[in-house]
């Protein structure tokens, strides 16, 4: 079975009083916003100033290919707020690996 998501994160809000699994904020990519899904593990609500581990399903990697490395830091908006940020931990879809 195809893994759905396409990273495993580390995910931390910095500016917003809660965030729930299912949050599906603007993220940036090598100068490109696109959305993603968060699922958080072992919690449905990350207050402002959490952090915890959960997967992100992008919406269109395709115009991102091979821009990800395990590592990297990737800022997530709303609008042009900066509500948190998020680090690499696994690539789960290779398309997205750096080469």
């Amino acid at each position: 079975m195809k893994n759905e998501n396409d990273i495993k994160a580390k995910i931390t809000v910095t500016d917003k009083d809660k965030c729930f699994s299912g949050y599906r904020p603007a993220h940036l990519i090598n100068n490109y916003l696109t959305t993603g899904i968060h699922t958080y593990i072992d919690t449905d609500c990350l207050k402002k100033g959490e952090s915890t581990e959960g997967y992100i399903k992008f919406i269109s990697p395709e115009y991102y290919l091979h821009t990800m490395n395990v590592g990297d830091i990737i800022i997530f908006q709303e609008g042009s707020k900066i509500v948190g940020y998020i680090e690499v931990l696994e690539i789960l879809n290779d398309l997205l690996k750096a080469e």
